[in-house]
């Protein structure tokens, strides 16, 4: 009798524990839910107050990682809130197909959601109007121009590439057959022999493929102007923190740089000239200002290491699926809102940061990564069931998720979202 008590002690306790643990975990759902709710509505206000200070590009940036919010934890009011600034932000900027398409698409969603006789659905009547009325011929003649000169700048710099290329084939030609002109990387390097020693980051013998350790603890050279007297015999470059605002084409010139750390500077792109770069290893590109990166990226094809943390980065360019020896990859603290399919490519990465970005979601082609060891994707916009396909794609991968997103519940929300 005691023993059957006891048992039906026990399962009561379970059952209520089992109970609490279900009740902790909904509120914790529920209240990450509100979260992000709350946080959608800052980013749309923060957006809306970019779009009055005539800064569209923050304006559409906050606008988009509102509505994401927004249609991740269902809520119409703020969807159409949304949709109804991004099509005035695109009005502001003559483009009259997504003005109209977004503002047609928030006064449907205020119509099914609002009955108030002059709520919003009657008040954006008139901007639809003025959008559809928007002549932009004259802004487009303005944009084919603007285009057409940023394709002309694009072919300059292919050509002065080419250039340099057809100059260093000429020369390696020449010192090949033994004839090195006068002025050739040869003769610079010889110099540099009779005039004093080397650098550790410079080598005078053919320049052979170093391990990252010892590329981690070797001294490197600390200025573009001090690696062009010899560019052919370095090796390391170290350029942190120096104030850099723009990296110069001449950095192609290193054709045997191995490392090459740029971080901490205010380096707001890279130049195509990297591309040149062909023997890197590791590039650390770190804590500056860089919202695109060029696709040459994609002829570093001994790259090991990527450091693109602390940036503006919106996206990565679908060329990084081409650095088949990539196998640690750092974009945490930027603005992703999507990662290529073709990262799937990269097989030989074991590390990615992804941390404290926008991301919801990630191409099912990342559960080709068969070697990824680590994924930190905490502090992005991932839900339940997401992270679930994540998980499920990369089962044997530590994955860090724990942290979702949010701000501070208790903002009061608008009076049209709660009918």
């Amino acid at each position: 009798m005691m023993y059957a008590r006891f048992l039906r002690f026990v399962s009561s306790a379970a059952l209520v524990a089992g109970s609490l643990v279900m009740t902790i975990h909904y509120d914790g759902f529920a209240q990450r839910k509100q979260s992000s709710k709350d946080l959608s509505a800052r980013f749309i206000k923060l957006g809306m107050s970019y779009r009055e200070g005539g800064d569209a590009e923050n304006a559409l940036y906050f606008l988009n990682k509102g509505l994401s919010l927004a249609k991740q934890t269902k809520s119409r009011y703020w969807q159409a809130a949304a949709h109804e600034m991004i099509g005035l932000v695109y009005k502001d900027l003559r483009d009259k197909d997504r003005a109209v398409s977004n503002l047609l698409t928030a006064r449907r969603m205020y119509d099914n959601i609002i009955k108030m006789p002059d709520g919003s659905q009657f008040a954006i009547e008139r901007e639809i109007e003025q959008a559809q009325m928007m002549d932009v011929s004259g802004f487009s003649a303005g944009a084919n121009e603007s285009l057409l000169a940023q394709e002309v700048e694009v072919l300059r710099n292919q050509v002065d590439l080419l250039k340099s290329e057809n100059d260093a084939l000429r020369e390696e030609i020449a010192m090949l057959r033994g004839e090195a002109p006068v002025g050739s990387s040869l003769d610079r390097m010889n110099d540099a022999r009779l005039n004093g020693p080397y650098n550790s980051a410079f080598n005078t013998s053919p320049v052979g493929m170093l391990d990252e350790d010892a590329l981690e603890n070797m001294q490197g050279v600390t200025s573009i102007e001090e690696g062009l007297k010899n560019p052919d015999a370095v090796v390391k470059l170290d350029l942190q923190n120096n104030g850099m605002k723009k990296l110069p084409p001449e950095i192609g010139r290193f054709r045997n740089l191995q490392y090459l750390n740029i971080s901490q500077n205010q380096l707001s792109e890279l130049p195509r000239e990297i591309g040149n770069l062909t023997k890197l290893q590791i590039l650390n590109a770190s804590v500056n200002q860089i919202d695109l990166l060029p696709p040459e990226l994609s002829r570093l094809q001994n790259l090991k290491q990527l450091n693109l943390a602390t940036n503006l980065l919106k996206k990565l360019p679908p060329e990084i699926g081409k650095l088949t020896k990539l196998e640690f990859l750092d974009a945490s603290e930027n603005r992703l809102t999507q990662i290529p399919a073709a990262l799937g490519l990269a097989t030989n990465l074991r590390t990615i940061y992804l941390r404290t970005n926008s991301l919801a979601n990630l191409p099912l082609e990342i559960g080709k990564l068969k070697r990824l060891r680590d994924l930190d994707i905490d502090d992005n916009f991932f839900s339940d069931d997401e992270l679930n396909n994540v998980f499920n794609i990369l089962p044997d991968t530590n994955i860090i998720s724990q942290t979702q997103q949010g701000a501070q519940a208790g903002e009061e929300q608008p009076a049209e979202e709660q009918q």
